[in-house]
């Protein structure tokens, strides 16, 4: 089956992945270069759904996600790929400051109770010393995951296009301008003048995807959601943990530089820097880490990630014409769901039954 993939982050180049592995002939479209978007600039955390906290159907597809994620790290190390993803188990903090927020993440805690498929833990503040001891004060305690991961975004959508690639798939460096239909089902994707044929197509294209579906009478509400990220050179030893709270987080990546973000910005495709940002991100993290009053800033990025309006994916292969697939609206959580879109797209694509669920992330729900 002749298949064409519009978009080069994770959701588009793990899709590539898992149809490559079962020999199917697969070309990938992307107008900039691979995870040149949010796939390429995010933090890459993978963290367990904190129980109760979203959707029964989203906690699935987070959990089946994050197997994909330890399959994903011994099969592209060997042989196909990189070779190394910086793929390390890093256990997950969520720190908390108020009474309230205490006593809902006991709740939490409770929960797990004789589950012993999760290491889940409650930390008061002497235990939490024990993990920093830089970590404010203020702080009355955590939850601690101890099955959590990180990840280079970057070098895993490059080694799953690497590893398709290996098998047979090609990238045309180009900006695909349509969606070709005749017949009530799709025939290919155009660029420029020139037509590309296919038997189905794959939009993965990120927040851009609205309009690129347009094209074809596809309404899919998903828009950019700016996020900034800082990298600092922070005094002392690296941060063992990754640390959350609010929305925010801090965690020392494989470049030795302590990563501390991030900002939930609706202002279209502005994908820029700003000093506001900047201030607010460490304003934000010093107060949880008093230390990094003394911290060097490296590196400010930004990118926009796919967002929609209930915070989940869209994984889609019944709206509009025939042949067309849809998969995008990882949001912040686009790294982690990377794999299971990935695997769940290719099952769409070829007529399949997906290994998991995603009944609850079609186009339907939000009409």
């Amino acid at each position: 089956m002749k298949i064409s993939i519009i978009g080069g982050g994770i959701a588009g180049c793990s899709t590539a992945y898992y149809l490559t592995q079962e020999g199917h002939d697969v070309t990938l479209f992307e107008r900039d270069s691979l995870a040149s978007h949010a796939s390429g600039f995010a933090l890459g955390g993978i963290v367990p759904v904190i129980r109760g906290s979203r959707q029964a159907e989203y906690e699935v597809l987070s959990n089946y996600s994050i197997s994909l994620h330890r399959d994903l790290a011994t099969e592209l190390a060997n042989g196909v790929g990189v070779g190394s993803m910086n793929f390390e188990r890093k256990a997950s903090v969520k720190l908390v400051k108020d009474e309230a927020e205490a006593a809902a993440m006991l709740r939490v805690y409770d929960s797990y109770a004789g589950d012993f498929s999760f290491d889940v833990r409650w930390l008061g503040l002497g235990e939490l010393s024990h993990i920093d001891a830089r970590i404010s004060g203020d702080v009355l305690g955590a939850l601690y995951f101890g099955e959590a991961y990180q990840v280079d975004p970057y070098k895993l959508t490059l080694s799953l296009w690497q590893a398709a690639e290996q098998r047979g798939a090609q990238m045309v460096n180009r900006e695909i301008t349509e969606i070709a239909v005749s017949g009530g089902r799709v025939t290919g994707v155009v660029a420029g003048e020139q037509t590309f044929e296919a038997d189905v197509v794959v939009a993965a294209a990120g927040p851009w995807s609205s309009q690129l579906l347009a094209g074809v009478g596809v309404d899919v509400p998903v828009s950019p959601l700016k996020g900034q990220i800082l990298r600092l050179d922070a005094p002392g030893p690296p941060v063992k943990v990754s640390l959350w709270w609010d929305t925010d987080y801090a965690t020392t990546k494989e470049d030795g530089l302590l990563w501390v973000g991030t900002t939930e910005e609706e202002v279209g495709f502005d994908d820029h820097t700003t000093e506001a940002a900047r201030d607010r991100i460490v304003g934000s993290a010093v107060g949880m880490l008093p230390y990094l009053e003394d911290a060097e800033l490296v590196q400010q990025t930004a990118c926009l990630r796919p967002m929609t309006p209930d915070k989940m994916p869209v994984i889609d292969g019944e709206a509009g014409p025939e042949g067309l697939v849809i998969t995008t609206g990882g949001g912040r959580q686009g790294i982690a769901l990377g794999p299971v879109m990935g695997i769940a797209t290719a099952a769409l694509a070829v007529g399949a039954e997906s290994p998991v669920d995603i009944s609850g992330f079609s186009l339907a729900r939000f009409s």
